[in-house]
């Protein structure tokens, strides 16, 4: 490692208060990865191997990315084969709606909670990242590190590549394989994730096909969707328009195997660092500007766990304090709660008034920060005589929208409606939550153990039916 990767490292380390131990493992183990693998690292399982917290580590590597170490990258995962469809480096790339799979050859919603994974790419001064000469890397760099069949897939698409060449741009390659009566094939470029139907012609066909068949690869994908090609030996004449290298290969789709392979049930992804979470990360957001953003940028969430909060009291505080302390008390209270946030993995959407939005990947770190919340303004309101401010926290958990707010990212729809309206049933030191929290039996056992005497009530919210 270079001194300037060290020094970097450092003022990363010192932007979030990484002590020199941790430091010191996450630095070793950067400098230990393969090249491939460092093409592409998972924060969290870059964080277990090397020994330290998960939430250290993505933070470092957020500072990271700010300060040009890293670079930050959108993937695009396909739910069932788990490869990276498509990759971005800036959010508004990402897709909207669905995404394609070139390999599978088929269309998955685009989705922030989990077919949109963030992967770190951190490239060694004087490297070079040759993934056209070893199958295992290239598989690897284009597969979710977190996909649980990786080594199965690996193998399956070793075993039935039946023919393969490596274009550089430009270059024209002719690949040679014979084509066997009844079985189906597709031609693939994990590069630009572009994938061609093979149809197997009939002998009727066979005369009128005799000479290769010539394809060209651009950015956008093959120039045919479908090929038809004789029975026996046949040829396929690539060229590759790309502007890198690329590495084209002809398989053999065999659906017993692929089967076999998903015996065990839909693919269960490991722990990885999701689009939702990073943009429910707090130092992401004190990192990047957000404001430069497509501005008709729309992203969907399946379930965001939002926090809302009020301060009961604050307009007496200023009659009876003045302006001036009553003001530092509420930016203290903003402070304290912002720390909370980032402490239990969540992130502070904005500011209304004396009010707070925040949002958490899940209803067990909302829940947790809403009862730290408790405590830390107990503390805040302690030193000032009797004059307590008492704050009332409310949740809720739903689908939503992550859109362009303008100056920031902000989210949208009528989870964001609910969890501010039940805001609005809480009294001073109260908690409300809804049900789509409360089912989670992590959640009661939370607030039973922080001293919280739970009880379900129905209650009628202004502006939502029923």
């Amino acid at each position: 490692m270079t001194q300037s990767t060290h020094t970097t490292l450092q003022a990363a380390a010192a932007r979030c208060g990484c002590d020199d131990d941790t430091l010191g493992r996450f630095a070793r183990h950067l400098a230990d990865l393969p090249h491939y693998q460092a093409a592409r690292i998972n924060p969290f399982a870059f964080a277990e191997a090397a020994g330290i917290g998960s939430e250290t580590a993505l933070d470092l590597f957020v500072h990271g990315a700010k300060l040009g170490l890293f670079d930050l990258e959108w993937g695009m995962i396909c739910p069932l084969c788990g490869a990276i469809t498509h990759s971005a480096t800036a959010l508004d790339r990402v897709a909207e709606d669905s995404l394609h799979c070139a390999l599978c050859n088929r269309d998955a919603p685009s989705v922030l909670d989990d077919t949109i994974e963030v992967s770190f790419a951190y490239s060694p001064p004087g490297s070079t990242l040759d993934l056209h000469s070893d199958f295992a890397a290239y598989q690897h760099y284009y597969t979710s590190s977190s996909y649980p069949y990786r080594d199965q897939w690996r193998n399956y698409l070793e075993l039935h590549t039946v023919a393969d060449v490596s274009l550089q741009p430009g270059e024209t390659a002719t690949m040679a394989l014979r084509v066997e009566a009844g079985q189906a094939y597709r031609l693939l470029c994990l590069d630009t994730h572009a994938g061609a139907a093979l149809q197997v012609a009939d002998d009727a066909a066979t005369s009128a096909n005799s000479g290769a068949i010539a394809l060209t690869l651009a950015d956008s994908g093959f120039s045919q969707s479908q090929v038809s090609l004789p029975v026996g030996d046949a040829a396929l004449e690539l060229t590759n328009q790309t502007d890198q290298p690329v590495w084209c290969r002809m398989l053999r789709i065999v659906m017993d195997d692929i089967k076999a392979i998903l015996q065990a049930g839909p693919p269960q992804f490991g722990r990885r660092l999701t689009g939702k979470h990073l943009l429910n990360n707090q130092a992401f957001r004190d990192c990047f500007a957000l404001n430069e953003l497509a501005p008709d940028l729309k992203l969907k969430l399946r379930s965001l766990t939002l926090l809302f909060t009020d301060l009961k009291g604050s307009t007496a505080l200023y009659d009876r304090e003045g302006d001036l302390a009553a003001y530092r008390l509420v930016q203290d209270h903003f402070a304290a709660l912002k720390q909370v946030v980032r402490d239990h993995s969540g992130a502070m959407i904005k500011t209304m008034g004396d009010a707070v939005m925040a949002a958490f990947a899940n209803g067990n770190y909302g829940t947790a920060a809403a009862i730290a919340m408790m405590t830390a303004m107990r503390e805040l309101s302690g030193g000032r005589g009797n004059h307590e401010v008492g704050l009332k926290v409310g949740l809720h958990a739903g689908p939503a929208l992550a859109i362009n707010a303008g100056q920031s990212l902000d989210y949208f729809g009528q989870t964001v409606n609910i969890a501010a309206r039940v805001q609005g049933l809480a009294d001073a030191g109260d908690i409300c939550l809804t049900s789509a929290l409360n089912d989670d039996d992590a959640v009661p056992a939370l607030l039973a153990q922080a001293g919280y005497d739970g009880r379900a009530e129905l209650a009628r919210l202004k502006g939502v039916s029923a």
